[in-house]
């Protein structure tokens, strides 16, 4: 379900300025695809204003979200890979992966999270997707 979700759904930009602007950035393709609001943004940010980087997973990924009642419209996900990471925090290294979930309830999400985890518990591979090159090379990594 992982790879099925991100289809069509990966960036790879070399830098971007800020947490913030690396949030928006990683949910344009969910938004152009109307399958979040800007609501679900605006509140991912807030959330992290409002509660620190808990979203950091490991070391050099995160993985930002929010209630499904804050505009999540069908339960989705996409991917933003930096070349140059972003830090969430003052005392939290870069962040190099950028996935964005968006669960349209409490259950629906679970599949993916789970392929989520079993991809982030192959650190070979998370280092191959972290120096992957285009969004394709990371799609077939998956």
């Amino acid at each position: 379900m992982l790879k099925q979700l991100l289809e069509n759904n990966i960036q790879v930009v070399e830098n971007i300025d800020n947490w913030e602007e690396a949030i928006k950035y990683a949910s344009k393709p969910l938004l152009e695809k109307k399958t979040i609001e800007d609501r679900y943004v605006t509140s991912m940010i807030d959330n992290i204003h409002e509660l620190g980087a808990y979203i950091v997973l490991m070391p050099g990924v995160a993985m930002p979200h929010s209630r499904p009642e804050n505009g999540v419209n069908i339960t989705s996900m996409s991917l933003l890979k930096l070349d140059k990471g972003v830090s969430f925090s003052k005392d939290k290294k870069d962040i190099n992966l950028i996935f964005i979930l968006a669960a349209g309830d409490n259950t629906s999400h679970m599949d993916a999270i789970i392929g989520l985890t079993d991809l982030l518990d192959d650190a070979e591979k998370i280092e191959q997707i972290i120096g992957a090159e285009n969004s394709e090379t990371i799609y077939n990594l998956i």
